[in-house]
């Protein structure tokens, strides 16, 4: 009993832990976003702006104990599939956009108008899968961990697999993409302008970092689909304790990951932030030399 107040507790602190730094890295990305018109100007930014809003919202949801009541514990049950599910399409949808900007040469135009029939999509598609959970899944439970989730092996089939489809999805489109950046890497070598050559090339860098999404992904989502497989087929104890705890520390992260990605990781978006919170005067910023990466996409 000890034992499993003891593993109970961990799985919260690490739950709670890791939201609350999926919210601070989310945060970062929408205050950049809402604070510097120059910085939600760019396309891609602003996709990852809306994924960002997205993990905020998932990552609250894993803050809050589904011990508050047996009301709140359904709605969260519930609500996490269609929360949850929707980082995951975005991410698809970013995946999507960028195969077509690198690989087809898209416009943007066509490339906007083609993400928010996307977006509406993905939230169609998340709410129908919700609706069919609530119709046919056995219940939900307040499991050893903080958050309250759907019992059943129909999350395999309705949650689980839907999330995987978009991982292989994404995974398959970043490979090209990253296969076609190669290619146009060789072509550089022969160019002569070499301000041309230098923008062109930080612009793919840009690409680079954006297929490291579907990483992301696979990290928050390789534990907690072992986790439910395992909880079906084979009840071990033990086991499912460790997983639990894993589960508290990875499925909530995934703004924190973005963060490292499209913030920590861009000498632009970095100047910014400390240009957010006053530690540089905007005009020290303008005065750099650097050149934003993705400005042209």
């Amino acid at each position: 009993m000890i034992n499993i107040l003891f593993a109970t507790r961990t799985d919260l602190i690490c739950a709670v832990t890791s939201a609350a730094l999926s919210i601070f890295g989310s945060g970062i990305i929408i205050l950049l976003n809402l604070r510097f018109k120059d910085y939600r100007r760019n396309f891609f930014r602003h996709l990852v702006f809306i994924l960002s809003i997205y993990d905020a919202i998932i990552s609250f949801f894993f803050m809050l104990p589904g011990s508050i009541g047996k009301l709140f514990c359904k709605f969260q049950g519930y609500f996490m599939v269609y929360a949850a599910l929707l980082p995951v399409f975005i991410s698809v949808c970013i995946a999507i956009i960028t195969f077509l900007n690198v690989v087809k040469r898209w416009t943007k135009n066509k490339l906007k108008t083609l993400f928010k029939k996307m977006h509406i999509i993905s939230h169609v598609i998340a709410l129908t899968i919700m609706i069919f959970t609530i119709a046919f899944a056995d219940s939900v439970s307040f499991p050893n961990t903080n958050w309250c989730f759907i019992k059943g092996q129909e999350m395999l089939g309705t949650f689980y697999l839907f999330i995987w489809i978009c991982i292989l999805i994404s995974f398959v489109l970043y490979i090209l993409i990253v296969k076609k950046i190669r290619q146009i890497y060789e072509e550089l070598n022969d160019m002569v302008d070499f301000q041309d050559k230098k923008k062109k090339i930080k612009h793919l860098k840009v690409q680079i970092r954006m297929s490291t999404i579907p990483l992301s992904l696979l990290f928050t989502w390789s534990i907690a689909s072992i986790r439910r497989t395992r909880e079906i087929f084979w009840t071990n104890p033990e086991q499912i304790n460790i997983l639990n705890l894993l589960q508290s520390v990875t499925n909530p992260i995934q703004g924190m990951l973005d963060c490292l990605v499209f913030v920590i990781f861009s000498s632009y978006s970095r100047r910014k932030v400390k240009e957010l919170f006053c530690c540089i005067k905007p005009q020290d910023a303008n005065k750099s030399t650097e050149y934003d990466t993705d400005s042209k996409l």
